[in-house]
């Protein structure tokens, strides 16, 4: 059986964050990979930008991996945020209500919007 893979390539970037290039499938099989190794990398910075041009595919473990990484650089007073967004994630990201989650999908900060539930 043919197991989806995916490869993080971590550098560092200007000020306190850490760019995590992630190339392969974020799914049922990966989403484990992607939430442990982020977050001993959000242990070593609270920001994180993960590029996801070379992201072939995300399912809902996927998606639920980002929003669990989110919520605890959150409560570090870090962030979260992708960049390089394919059209195949970006539409995931759009009818799941999580684009204007991810600042760098393409999204601008609500500003005075309401609470963010995610």
């Amino acid at each position: 059986m043919n197991h989806s893979a995916l490869r993080l390539n971590v550098r560092e970037a200007d000020g306190p964050r850490l760019v995590v290039a992630l190339t392969g499938a974020m799914d049922w099989n990966t989403a484990p990979q992607l939430r442990e190794e982020c977050v001993r990398l959000l242990a070593a910075s609270p920001h994180l930008v993960l590029d996801v041009s070379a992201v072939t595919f995300c399912d809902s473990s996927g998606l639920s991996a980002l929003v669990q990484l989110r919520r605890q650089a959150l409560s570090a007073g870090g962030s979260v945020v992708l960049t390089n967004v394919p059209e195949h994630l970006l539409r995931l990201l759009e009818i799941s209500g999580l684009g204007r989650v991810f600042v760098g999908a393409g999204h601008p900060p609500e500003q005075g919007g309401p609470t963010d539930p995610w």
